[in-house]
């Protein structure tokens, strides 16, 4: 498409005086809201828990086609956007991350500890589902618990984690509009109530969500870490561990956040993917390593080839469930989390092809995340697979962390294999944290322009505020899981900010084309 106009068709806001101001709006908003959510739950948690699983199963059960229609669509779109009329545009001057430093952080930020969790031990709760006819218990049932690993945290889900980086990055780096948050992305829909109660909505319905859905890292990951503890301490897997877990890896984001962006995340994403990789590939040397390499072909070519059938595959009289049980719920949880991420993606891509940051995740975080699975998963199988361990039924009664654990007494140098994986799902979680503390304090910061990060006093405010969330209901001694899933149910009205954005995007590239700016100014016709 060529450009029509240099003039966009919406007036830009002008920039607020106060440079490093914050939005009282959306900081107290989302705080007030955050605060009546959490109090109820905390005096009542039994009954928050019943209503939050009555809307979980409406969102995954009545409103699962809306969600697999999304996810098709989203992966549809994206894929125009890389390689249609503007996939060699750049988003912004120059580049301010190495690739190396760009994957650590979009990956450990999206991924956190649900990857060390759902690679370990996802296939074992996928084994009491049939698939494809695949008999349970069977080497053909797991290779297809090992394509469905990969499918749900591969392409579509990344499409969706990514699809508003572009809109964002374009509106920051491109029109250089010097605020980064979801509700500038919207302005060629919304115009001027961007800035006023329409676009406050969708910044607080944001704030709110990824608030909710954090819990969902801590959740994961904090039972892992405790049970590497006791397992090598010899000490019970106790809610006091647990606990000092979370208060522990509460400090680290803490300090990584306090640090910035450069100094912090960059760093501690740089270490905890070498960590990563230097884990995986032990387990594959010093593991079954015929087996795993054959199973990872197989498991690879029924994901390829079974991909638009596990794309559309609804269950429409719910025979097994899966569907609803897995695939919408992943596909929810990544919905939830997209404007963070999104927003995420397009701070840390300055300087990069629309190509570049679309590709990335949906291509290369979608092969880390599916080493996991090949590695550390199809360990777990063949312990299966050959008698050695029952892990399928080891997470019908124990904790999957635990179940985890088990696994790993299985492999050389055991302690200190837990002692490490352990150490990279405490970062996975820190670095997690630290970019939705980022994204929050960004969102509140009434003006930021490329080369500077929200105010510290910001960024730390919501780094403790995310730990105490789930240390409220930790205190009390209530499910970890009511917050879990909350971060599903909130992923429908989050659904509706994406499409908004989405479209937002689309209306103004129709009208005027993608239009570079020469000047830093608020106003880019200025």
């Amino acid at each position: 498409m060529t450009k029509r106009s240099k003039t966009p068709f919406i007036p830009l806001p002008t920039c607020p005086p106060d440079k490093g101001g914050v939005c009282k709006v959306c900081f107290f908003g989302a705080l007030s809201i955050i605060l009546a959510a959490c109090i109820p739950l905390i005096l009542h948690p039994e009954a928050g828990e019943r209503i939050i699983n009555a809307m979980f199963s409406f969102v995954t059960v009545e409103m699962g086609w809306l969600y697999m229609v999304a996810g098709a669509a989203i992966f549809g779109l994206l894929m125009w956007f890389a390689f249609g009329p503007f996939g060699d545009r750049r988003l912004g001057d120059k580049v301010e991350y190495s690739t190396f430093s760009w994957i650590g952080m979009l990956f450990c930020a999206g991924v956190g500890a649900g990857i060390m969790f759902g690679g370990s031990i996802d296939w074992a709760y996928y084994a009491a589902y049939p698939m494809h006819g695949a008999p349970l218990g069977s080497p053909e049932h797991a290779e297809w618990a090992t394509a469905y690993g990969m499918f749900h945290w591969g392409p579509i889900c990344w499409s969706i984690y990514a699809v508003l980086a572009v809109p964002i990055g374009y509106s920051y780096y491109v029109k250089r509009v010097p605020i980064l948050n979801i509700s500038q992305a919207c302005t060629g829909l919304l115009g001027a109530h961007a800035q006023r109660w329409p676009g406050k909505v969708i910044d607080i319905l944001f704030m709110t969500g990824l608030v909710a859905g954090s819990a969902t890292a801590l959740g994961l990951g904090i039972p892992i870490v405790a049970a590497a503890i006791a397992s090598v301490a010899g000490v019970e897997h106790s809610f006091w561990l647990e606990f000092g877990t979370l208060i522990f890896v509460t400090a680290i984001f803490c300090v990584s956040s306090s640090l910035g962006l450069k100094k912090g995340l960059s760093k501690l994403s740089d270490f905890n993917v070498l960590i990563a990789l230097a884990l995986l590939g032990f387990v594959f040397i010093v593991g079954p390593t015929l087996f795993l390499t054959d199973m990872a072909i197989s498991s690879l070519g029924r994901m390829i080839s079974g991909f638009v059938r596990m794309a559309t595959s609804m269950d429409p009289m719910h025979t097994t469930g899966f569907t609803q049980d897995w695939t919408i719920f992943y596909y929810a949880w990544f919905v939830a989390y997209a404007p963070f991420m999104s927003l995420f993606i397009a701070k840390i891509s300055r300087g990069r092809t629309v190509r570049q940051v679309v590709l990335g995740p949906v291509i290369i975080a979608s092969l880390g995340c599916g080493s996991f699975y090949l590695v550390f998963g199809n360990f777990g199988q063949y312990l299966q697979l050959t008698g050695q361990l029952d892990v399928v039924s080891m997470v019908k009664s124990v904790k999957g962390a635990t179940a985890i654990m088990a696994v790993a007494d299985f492999i050389p140098m055991a302690s200190l294999y837990k002692i490490v994986f352990a150490t990279v799902t405490a970062i996975s979680m820190a670095t997690t944290f630290d970019a939705v503390s980022f994204a929050l304090a960004a969102t509140t910061t009434l003006k930021l322009t490329p080369d500077e990060e929200p105010a510290r006093w910001n960024r730390l405010f919501w780094a403790v505020s995310l730990g105490l969330v789930p240390t409220g209901i930790m205190l009390i001694d209530g499910p970890l899981s009511v917050l879990q899933t909350a971060s599903i149910v909130v992923g429908l009205p989050v659904l509706g900010v994406v499409g908004v954005g989405v479209a937002a995007f689309l209306r103004e590239y129709r009208r005027t084309g993608w239009v570079e700016y020469n000047s830093a100014a608020c106003d880019p016709r200025k």
